[in-house]
């Protein structure tokens, strides 16, 4: 509070964050040749897999093929994390023991 009013100070504000101008940049730059890619591409496919055909618009298999891409590249990015993790614990539990075994104490 100000000492001379009776009214609350207001604490000054830090600028606003613009760290989303970078993300929607990268977004637009991603997606602009998929799109293109999909929308030039009406005319149908076959998918075959597992002794399965499946005849469809090239645009919704390749919409799929994308989906399938991006939640592969977060299962992967989140199995390699806690791969990492894991090894890095293992890593310290190992260094801790050896010092103890050493008789440095810890």
């Amino acid at each position: 509070m100000d000492p001379t009013s009776h009214t609350p100070v207001a604490a000054p504000q830090p600028a606003p964050s613009r760290r989303w101008i970078g993300f929607l940049l990268l977004l637009i730059v991603v997606m602009t040749p998929i799109v293109v890619l999909i929308v030039s591409n009406p005319d149908n496919a076959t998918v075959a897999w597992a002794n399965w055909d499946w005849d469809g618009p090239m645009w919704l298999v390749l919409t799929a093929t994308f989906f399938a891409g991006v939640i592969g590249g977060k299962l992967f990015g989140w199995l390699w994390r806690s791969w990492r993790r894991r090894r890095r614990r293992l890593v310290n539990e190992r260094d801790a023991a050896r010092r103890l075994a050493s008789g440095q104490g810890g």
